[in-house]
């Protein structure tokens, strides 16, 4: 949307946005790797603020989901990332989840050759 057709309200809220995701990614671009205690916590209290400045424009938001995202599916690549799981593997395995979240057959496959090793127990629901 244009911004002349804005609400103040909305057009304050969006600059305030911004500027903290300048900030946060500063703080990344100029910490190491990984953050020290008091850079983790400015973000924190950053991620703090954004969230209670609520949703930003639509439009970002379109341009920033993954493409599987508009049938409200996620992919296998963005479920691992988001559980946290991608973080300690090595190259070889994050080219493997990229290549199994490119192809669900594949990815069906892997999971019930895996599956096929385990006692039918495990398998089960607890």
């Amino acid at each position: 949307k244009s911004q002349k057709s804005l609400a103040q309200s909305d057009r304050s809220r969006y600059e305030a946005q911004l500027n903290m995701y300048k900030q946060i990614v500063h703080i990344y671009k100029s910490s190491p790797d990984p953050l020290p205690d008091d850079a983790r916590e400015d973000v924190q209290r950053l991620m703090t603020e954004l969230h209670s400045l609520g949703q930003p424009p639509e439009d970002v938001l379109r341009q920033l989901a993954p493409k599987d995202a508009e049938d409200g599916a996620q992919s296998f690549e963005d479920f691992m990332k988001s559980m946290g799981l991608d973080s300690d593997l090595g190259s070889a395995e994050q080219d493997l989840l990229k290549k199994l979240s490119e192809d669900p057959e594949e990815l069906t496959k892997v999971m019930k050759d895996m599956a096929g090793g385990l006692p039918e127990e495990a398998c089960k629901q607890q």
